[in-house]
């Protein structure tokens, strides 16, 4: 067993046990001892199963494949995740925060509903993964108090002028029909004792997971080391000109959907998603969540290997049938009726999520208004919109528009203080690695 004792420094290094971490099963772990130690920080244990829970729990909830290679590529950051929890929770103690019980209870039903759950469903998830409940319990409690205990620290610091408001307003005024992004990132700190190297290529492993299917806000929620990991990594709507020059031209190449290559940057690297794009409009505030759709497909399947007779014959089966179609109910049953298996309704679902031919096929449809027939590889669809769910829309005074500002600004200055904060407590940490 190697020892390492790491005092007054930024962070531990864990590469060097990333082998001998990842090779113990879960078997092994208990054969050697539940609670064999992985890490002390400040006097406080981390065993190697509290880092196999959290290893699981996170493979789990960003939808990637649970086996061995995963698991030694995720153990750094998963390590430093709880190092970084702990010295949090230990803060947390010594300035005597108090959450209550009916705060950890709001803050599980956010988590649950960010990871796709029910209420109630995080025990029975713990339960299926074989996972301590206390290792959800445990990030929960720490994110109400971290919370709180930046908010009593900074929130007293956090104060602008009116003349200040009034000149953002003006400078929002004057960027009027310039663009802004919604954007969410994940944030991987980088350490005195890791290589930039190191953490460029975790950065690539996480984009690879996320190019083969993974949702970028699960891998920002249980990965990245920002604050808005909490919300999936959204920022919100940005503008180009208030990031860094190197992750401005980034972004500004991107596309609505596309994902950067690792940006580096003095505290680390980051990974950028464009979500969306649009015009400034200072005055009008639009809501952040997608808008989505709930349709009703029919498809009408071709034979194999078709001639072009036979597909001229169904496309105009499948005009017919678009005519009889003035609702969703009626939709169904025509479905049933001259439809595949693969009619039917997907649910609310939101715009981006569906492929680009869907997208452009119900763009500008009304509801209970049929597309034309849309040619796929095996046959035609004829989709319907039941419902549209667009964004709310709001105009803004300008006094709303400077309590908003407010806000904003605000969050920023408590986000960026918390940042440093952690980061001194890190350096002044005492890390003893025990694999």
């Amino acid at each position: 067993m190697l020892e390492v004792d790491i005092k007054h420094t930024r962070l531990v290094a864990v590469t060097i046990i990333v082998l001998g971490l990842t090779l113990v099963s879960i078997t092994d772990v208990h054969s050697q001892g539940k609670l064999r130690i992985a890490a002390i920080v400040n006097d406080e244990m981390i065993s190697v199963l509290d880092i196999e829970n959290r290893l699981t729990l996170s493979i789990y909830l960003s939808k990637l494949d649970n086996n061995l290679e995963t698991r030694r590529r995720l153990a750094p950051q998963i390590l430093r995740n709880i190092i970084d929890d702990r010295l949090k929770l230990q803060e947390i103690r010594k300035n005597k925060i108090e959450v209550s019980q009916a705060e950890v209870i709001n803050e599980l039903r956010q988590w649950e509903k960010r990871a796709g759950l029910s209420i109630g469903q995080s025990t029975e998830l713990a339960q299926r993964l074989g996972v301590d409940k206390a290792a959800i319990a445990e990030r929960v409690e720490m994110s109400v108090g971290w919370r709180k205990l930046m908010r009593q620290l900074f929130l007293p610091t956090v104060s602008f002028s009116e003349q200040e408001i009034d000149d953002i307003i003006a400078e929002e005024i004057s960027r009027r029909g310039q663009p802004e992004l919604l954007v969410s990132e994940i944030f991987l700190p980088l350490n005195r004792t890791e290589s930039a190297a190191e953490v460029k290529a975790l950065a690539r492993r996480l984009i690879e997971q996320i190019e083969g299917g993974a949702q970028f806000s699960d891998i920002a929620h249980n990965f990245s080391q920002s604050a808005s990991a909490a919300v999936g990594g959204n920022l919100g709507w940005v503008r180009p000109e208030n990031l860094a020059a190197n992750m401005a031209q980034v972004i500004e190449r991107l596309r609505p959907g596309e994902v950067s290559k690792p940006i580096p940057t003095l505290d680390g690297v980051y990974i950028m998603k464009v979500e969306n794009k649009r015009a400034i409009e200072p005055f009008i505030e639009r809501s952040n969540r997608p808008a989505a759709v709930t349709i009703h497909q029919i498809h009408i399947e071709l034979p194999p290997s078709p001639t072009s007779d036979v597909k001229a014959n169904v496309r105009e089966k499948a005009r017919g049938i678009k005519t009889q179609a003035r609702s969703c109910a009626e939709m169904e049953d025509l479905g049933k009726k001259h439809g595949s298996s693969l009619s039917g309704s997907p649910g609310k679902i939101e715009v981006d999520k569906l492929s680009p031919l869907i997208q452009k096929a119900i763009s500008g449809l009304k509801k209970n208004q049929t597309s034309a027939p849309v040619e796929i590889a095996d046959g035609f669809l004829i989709i319907m919109v039941c419902d549209r769910d667009e964004p709310q829309i709001k105009e803004l005074t300008k006094a709303e528009l400077g309590k908003k500002i407010r806000n904003q600004l605000g969050t920023e200055r408590i986000n960026l203080a918390a940042r440093q904060y952690l980061r001194s407590l890190r350096r002044s940490a005492i890390i003893d690695i025990r694999l």
